[in-house]
């Protein structure tokens, strides 16, 4: 059984979404990379045997091996933390993320370059697009607005796909670092 499931699971993913979405394009991209650096970090640390020193130098630090997003997506992928597809998604994250902090004045998600990345995203989970377009064009339907589309970008733009995802990857992070086992040392 799930840690985090029903309203804590609609609680979490409201949080994030919140978080983000009273952001410009650069400081929802930034901070998402962020707050998704800091699940992995958590996910990791919720499987790893805890550091016997205080500071846990393999994560924290200028020299940390796992200092970075990029190596915490992979070793979070090369422990099983999470499937192919949701390091592919990470990667993705972290592509768009890159450009935002190193393109200072042109980076913008409708970018082709930049949609490009979120339909990747979004074609590594057709389920969750089938049900976010679903309800969506329900919540259309209902309100007599006619917008019947498949397409969940086209549908509600890049920036709110942006937002709805980025809010159900930290869900699912979460969700796997309160279920993990941690591992247990050889006698």
């Amino acid at each position: 059984m799930s840690s985090l499931g029903g309203i804590e699971a609609a609680d979490t993913f409201k949080k994030y979404h919140k978080l983000i979405s009273e952001e410009s394009d650069r400081g929802a991209v930034i901070l998402a990379g962020s707050i998704l650096d800091v699940a992995l970090e958590t996910l990791i640390a919720s499987y790893l045997l805890p550091s016997i020193k205080k500071e846990d130098k393999l994560i924290n630090g200028a020299y940390a091996p796992l200092g970075s997003f990029s190596a915490k997506i992979e070793m979070s992928y090369r422990l099983g933390l999470i499937r192919p597809r949701v390091l592919e998604q990470l990667q993705l994250f972290k592509k768009i993320r890159n450009d935002f902090a190193h393109r200072i004045t042109d980076a913008q998600l409708s970018s082709e370059q930049n949609k490009g990345r979120m339909q990747e995203i979004i074609n590594r989970t057709p389920d969750i697009e089938e049900a976010f377009v679903e309800s969506i064009n329900d919540a259309f339907i209902e309100n007599e607005i006619i917008k019947d589309n498949k397409n969940l970008i086209s549908l509600i733009g890049v920036r709110l796909s942006f937002d709805l995802l980025f809010a159900s990857m930290c869900m699912s992070l979460e969700r796997v670092s309160l279920d993990i086992e941690r591992i247990q040392p050889l006698e």
